[in-house]
């Protein structure tokens, strides 16, 4: 599911690396070209229950999944819309 997913931090713009916290921990580092993750750490079991996150490696904030997915998500669109 995370490979599939592009994430685009609202707050830096940053697009190549977070960490995720669901119900593991995990980092991830991504292609702003390819549009999709190339980098997963191994996952790790995360102590806190009912979390559903990911943090921006860059400004150390937090976003909910699902907004920075979807931020990121037209953030691809519209860069294959600009190439084409």
């Amino acid at each position: 599911m995370i490979m599939n997913t592009f994430f685009v931090c609202p707050n830096s713009s940053n697009d190549k690396e977070f960490k995720i916290l669901t119900s593991n921990f995990q980092v991830i580092k991504q292609s702003p070209d390819l549009g999709k993750c190339i980098v997963e750490s191994d996952t790790l079991p995360s102590l806190r229950q009912n979390v559903n996150y990911i943090e921006c490696q860059l400004c150390l904030k937090r976003f909910e999944y699902d907004n920075d997915a979807s931020i990121g998500k037209k953030c691809l669109q519209t860069t294959q819309r600009l190439q084409k």
